[in-house]
């Protein structure tokens, strides 16, 4: 009898926040895209040593997109995982991002090409067919729940 070999796979973990940044009387949704435009996903990035994760949240936002905003409340996390080589090896990576409401503050969407291809706009409903992550549509559908009409026009800064 044979014994299966038992592949060893490295485990990575990575820690993230991101936000859901709202603007307009819509409203409209903060959104990146990479690969071609065939992934749309909501800005995020990693925690740096010593951060929050709202401070995350709004150093991200600015660094992949130009816009200034603010966090208005947490919206909750999401785990997955996938796997990468390193060296050959496959290691297995589990992302956890921690997800917030973020009101619109300023600036118009400019990409980090570094980071990302593109980043701009869109009104909800598109957004809710374009995000490439059902566990992103969840949040931005949780964002939307969370906003009362009378907090949307005054939170959600200049446009509203």
């Amino acid at each position: 009898m044979r014994r299966k070999r038992q592949v060893r796979v490295a485990r990575k973990r990575v820690v993230s926040a991101g936000g859901v940044v709202l603007r307009g009387r819509g409203p409209e949704v903060l959104v990146v895209s990479l690969k071609g435009g065939r992934v749309v996903t909501l800005p995020k990035g990693q925690v740096e040593p010593g951060e929050c994760y709202p401070e995350t949240a709004v150093r991200e936002v600015r660094e992949e997109t130009g816009v200034e905003a603010a966090v208005l409340s947490p919206l909750g996390k999401v785990r997955y995982y996938f796997t990468v080589r390193n060296g050959g090896e496959p290691v297995t990576v589990s992302k956890e991002v921690h997800y917030f409401l973020m009101a619109y503050r300023g600036g118009e969407p400019r990409p980090q090409l570094s980071e990302v291809e593109a980043a701009f706009f869109l009104p909800v409903s598109e957004a809710l067919e374009r995000l490439s992550y059902p566990n992103e549509r969840e949040m931005l559908r949780k964002a939307l729940a969370r906003l009362r009409p009378s907090r949307l026009d005054s939170s959600l800064g200049p446009g509203a």
